[in-house]
């Protein structure tokens, strides 16, 4: 039986636990990655990895879109952000769209469209 690599993502969530022990409300956020154990049970065949490349592709492609705006207005209006606001939050956006993606083609594929 073939693992499938993806489900190693969920590891992330543990980082979620020092929420607790250094009193940090923002990495909370790591229990987001939990979403990502139920693909330890998913075979990863070959219409799986097809959708998994279209959805790194939306994900990378908005990433780096994200990435220019910010660091545009970042340029453009200094008081407006931080570097790191604009850099964590392309991070969160280009993996939530992964995310969603990945979804999205997975319900497609269950629909059988």
């Amino acid at each position: 039986m073939k693992i499938n690599g993806l489900g190693f993502l969920s590891l992330f969530a543990l980082l979620g636990f020092l929420a607790f022990v250094a009193g940090n409300n923002a990495l909370f956020g790591f229990f987001g990655f939990a979403y990502y154990v139920r693909y330890f049970f998913v075979t990863p065949d070959e219409l799986f990895m097809k959708n998994l490349q279209s959805a790194a592709t939306i994900g990378f492609f908005s990433g780096v879109t994200a990435t220019g705006v910010g660091a545009l207005m970042r340029v453009l209006l200094p008081g407006l952000l931080s570097a790191t606001a604009v850099f964590a939050g392309c991070f969160v956006l280009s993996f939530c769209c992964f995310t969603f993606a990945l979804t999205g083609f997975e319900l497609r594929e269950a629909r059988g469209c």
